[in-house]
């Protein structure tokens, strides 16, 4: 990522989505790796827990600044950048974000929750939801090209989280939740970003809804993953 962010050109990213790490140190040890171990969903967890890389916080900070501020000069002046940032709890992730957009030279606009379903994990309060916090440049506007037919839109999205396999990546996110985003933010041919790709659904969205897609991730497991899946195309029958 931050090899090749520089390397784009001003202004030329219709929509950042992306889903960074949290700083949270996740599936080493924490309750997403125990909760695998208990429920068998991975047998070899305990020898290959999958930890995220940069998931420390130092890590994620410096990381995400890194990306924001780049974002804020290769976003267009119209645009949407849409970042997955965790729920709440006692390291706030979302909260942090939201300030560090309008600092790095985006204006936040909007935290949309993501209800997950289920009791989720946790400790006295559950945890079934996340933050996907909205923003757009300096001096622009948001971009939006949803044309509000149907029914009008919510700052809630309902949508099931996905429980990893042994092979997956260890925090996947559903296509259909990034699908929901790009029906509101693009249009066919625009160009998304995603500078921490993990597996792949940004892409997998991004190329469902006829946009163009560059991503951009560190370990080459989920590369191979995230290339996996884009072959695995549905075709539709014939008449």
């Amino acid at each position: 990522m931050r090899d090749i962010l520089p390397a784009i050109p001003d202004q030329s990213i219709d929509i950042l989505w992306t889903d960074p790490p949290y700083g949270h140190n996740n599936n080493n040890g924490d309750l997403i790796h125990k909760q695998e171990a208990a429920l068998g969903l991975s047998p070899t967890c305990e020898s290959n827990p999958r930890p995220i890389a940069n998931d420390g916080q130092d890590a994620m900070k410096n990381n995400v600044d890194f990306m924001l501020a780049e974002a804020a000069r290769i976003l267009k002046k119209d645009c949407c950048c849409c970042c997955c940032c965790g729920g709440g709890g006692p390291s706030p992730t979302f909260a942090w974000v939201a300030d560090r957009m309008d600092k790095k030279g985006l204006s936040f606009f909007h935290a949309v929750v993501w209800d997950k379903g289920g009791l989720g994990m946790g400790w006295r309060y559950r945890r079934n939801y996340e933050f996907v916090m909205v923003s757009h440049r300096k001096g622009g506007k948001l971009k939006w090209e949803w044309d509000g037919s149907g029914l009008e839109t919510a700052n809630v999205v309902r949508i099931n989280k996905i429980i990893p396999s042994a092979t997956d990546h260890p925090t996947p996110k559903p296509v259909s939740l990034i699908a929901h985003f790009l029906k509101l933010h693009a249009k066919p041919g625009d160009l998304i970003l995603d500078p921490f790709m993990g597996s792949g659904p940004v892409a997998i969205a991004a190329r469902d809804s006829g946009c163009r897609y560059i991503g951009i991730e560190l370990e080459e497991r989920w590369c191979e993953l995230a290339i996996k899946r884009l072959r695995q195309q549905v075709l539709p029958l014939a008449g």
